[in-house]
Formats: structure tokens, sequence, C-alpha cells
């Protein structure tokens, strides 16, 4: 069986589960809170994770309907949600590192660097103002961009920050890839092992997760790009996509610049909010002025 290109746990899931309907160490749990649509799969066995061809883990996927940048209050309930499904993920205490991979240059794959800058990063300050910020957790962020600008692996980059801060865990963010047009920019994908970037886009780097990095990983992403050769099989429903297109063409929508605007300040949102509580809408804006 072939599965799709996509960094998408729910829809290796939905596929898979065409000729395997179910499968020990797999679990799956729906609900809709409110316009979101929250899926979670369990990886819990060696096979479940050869079938779905991830790693062992938790994938959480919230949906929004399509074009709910153009709707605020969804972005704000969104940054809600994430933070409701991150709290229980992360420890309760020691500092998070954050990443936002990705090219800040490339508009499609520029989430990561672009939710940065929504999140409110407080180590310097507590270094800075000792007593005055200590309600807040430890953050500290990085956008190690990508090989062909720095030369490094992002990994190396990283894991000498965690040698040197020795955070209790890292969030990474970064744009996906999804098999379908209607997920672009409308599905959120929180993991908890880790994340391989660029492997969406067949431009693989090396793993970021607890084996490579030696603390807990986890990973927000947002599919931004689809890949014109799974797309044309399913709109066209073909075993095998035309020549022309196996050569690795993406697509993009042509609100490219708007969905990763709203996608990252719902992702950074929902990061400070899960790590430092329930702030108001102008609390973080205050923060991040």
């Amino acid at each position: 069986m072939t599965l799709p290109r996509t960094d998408l746990a729910l829809e290796r899931h939905a596929r898979m589960s065409e000729s395997i309907p179910s499968l020990p160490g797999l679990q799956v749990n729906r609900h809709t809170e409110g316009q979101i649509e929250v899926t979670e799969i369990r990886v819990t066995s060696p096979e479940a994770a050869h079938a779905l061809n991830k790693p062992e883990g938790t994938y959480i996927t919230l949906d929004l309907k399509s074009k709910w940048q153009q709707d605020e209050d969804l972005i704000l309930d969104m940054a809600h949600k994430l933070a409701r499904a991150l709290r229980p993920l992360l420890p309760k205490d020691g500092s998070i590192l954050t990443v936002g991979l990705g090219n800040r240059m490339v508009t499609a794959d520029a989430l990561g660097p672009a939710a940065l800058d929504k999140l409110i990063v407080t180590r310097h300050l507590q270094h800075t103002f000792p007593g005055l910020f200590d309600e807040l957790r430890t953050v500290a962020a990085i956008a190690p961009g990508v090989m062909g600008r720095t030369g490094m692996e992002p990994i190396e980059l990283i894991a000498g920050i965690v040698d040197r801060l020795h955070p209790s865990a890292v969030i990474a963010i970064d744009a996906l890839a999804a098999a379908s047009l209607d997920r672009l920019g409308s599905s959120f994908q929180i993991s908890t092992c880790g994340i391989i970037p660029g492997e969406g886009a067949r431009s693989k780097r090396q793993a970021l997760n607890r084996e490579t990095l030696g603390v807990p990983v986890l990973a927000i992403g947002v599919p931004t790009v689809t890949d014109a050769a799974t797309l044309a099989c399913d709109l066209l429903d073909l075993a095998h996509p035309p020549r022309l297109l196996e050569e690795g063409f993406l697509v993009t929508p042509g609100d490219i610049d708007l969905l990763i605007l709203k996608a990252a300040k719902a992702v950074g949102y929902g990061i400070n909010l899960a790590l430092h509580g329930d702030l108001s809408v102008s609390d973080m804006e205050g923060l991040l002025a």
C-alpha cells in the first residue's frame, strides 16, 4: 500500500485504514470543540508505527474550516485550543526552548520564524530584571535558518543551545506538507515525538527528538504545501502520478502570505497561553510590543 506524501498522521491513518481497519497499538479518538474538530492518534507499538510510517507517540490534529484566517475570533479560539492540548504534554517545571524551523525568505516555509515573532520570550528579562517576571515561565527562542544559508544542519545549532541552556523541553515549529488541498492552512498538528525538518518537501534533515537532543521535543506544524503528484493522484484517482509531476513539484495557496501571518499568530499565542497561563490578548500584545 502506497501512503500519501504528507506530514500529517491524520492523513496517513485515513489512507492506511482503507486496507487495515484496525491495528494493535493504534488508538484514534475524535471530538468537536465549537468549530474545531480534534483528532488524537496514539501510536504505541512498532507495528502501528511501521504501518503509519510515523514514530511512536501522540499526534493531535486540530482542524478548522477553510478561510478561517478572515475570522479573528477563530484565530484566538485556535490559540486557546492549542494551549489546552499543549499544557498536559509539557514538563511542569523548567525552561523551554522554542525553535522556529524554516526559511523566512520563502513564504510557504516561513511559519516557524513568523511564529517566534508572536512568542513571549522571557529568559533575557528574568536575567536583567530579577524578580519582576518570575510569574512567567523561562522561555528562549531561536530560528536556526536553513543549511543553504548557514552551512549548518539545524540540529547542530539547536543541540549546542540545548547543551548550554539545559531546557526541560524543546518546542519546534515548522511548515508541513499535506496530501489534501483542504488541509492547507486549516490543520494544526501537535506531535510528541519531534520532527524531521524538510521531510514533507523531500529535503530531510536530521531529526529533532528526545534521542538526538536529550530532552522531550514537541512539534507544532501547519501544512502550507501539497505535493503535485499526490494531489494529481487524489483528484484524478490515479494509481501513479503523471511522469512530469514526479520531479517534486509543490503547490501552495494563492493567499499563502495571509495564511502564514494568521497561522503564526495562532501558534505563537497558543504557546504563550500554554506556558504563561491565561493571559489576555491585550497582555500578550503589550508584552510583544
